[in-house]
């Protein structure tokens, strides 16, 4: 789905990041995952950090856009709209359903271990994620006609899905 947010207009891009929490580095802090502004460059810990410099830079700047630099993680954030963004291969930006990417990893691990991709209403993964309640969701959209061409394509390429 193509993104709605307004804070994506001018950011700068991808520049090479700090090796850490510039701030944490500074004062000798520790952090959990790193951010980088989209705005100016800056690299800062994320909300789970005991500092979480990411936030206070947004605070004080008010530059709203960060990307995670965790690796294998391709994602985006906008504080101001609370929407995950991902900057696409052709240069536009879209927004992330991120119930929807996080069902779809856990089905394509269980197809991996030889699963069914047939969660029982209520089955919840071991972690918590609803798995059921997500395959729910998108069945229900795509009897509406409601669902995203690109997130059926996704479900119909599991082995043993069934709408």
């Amino acid at each position: 789905m193509k993104a709605t947010c307004p804070h994506i207009v001018g950011v700068d891009g991808f520049r090479p990041a700090a090796d850490g929490c510039e701030t944490c580095l500074e004062v000798g802090g520790t952090w959990v995952h790193l951010r980088q502004c989209l705005t100016c460059g800056r690299t800062g810990c994320c909300d789970s950090s005991a500092n979480r410099h990411a936030s206070a830079h947004v605070a004080e700047t008010g530059h709203q856009v960060v990307r995670s630099l965790e690796e294998g993680q391709d994602w985006s954030w906008c504080y101001a709209c609370d929407r995950t963004l991902r900057l696409e291969a052709d240069g536009t930006w879209s927004e992330v359903d991120t119930f929807f990417e996080t069902g779809l990893w856990y089905a394509q691990q269980r197809d991996g271990d030889g699963g069914t991709i047939e969660p029982g209403s209520e089955e919840m993964t071991d972690d918590g994620f609803p798995l059921g309640l997500w395959a729910a969701t998108y069945r229900s959209r795509r009897s509406e006609g409601a669902i995203d061409p690109d997130q059926a394509a996704a479900l119909e390429a599991l082995p043993g899905w069934r709408w």
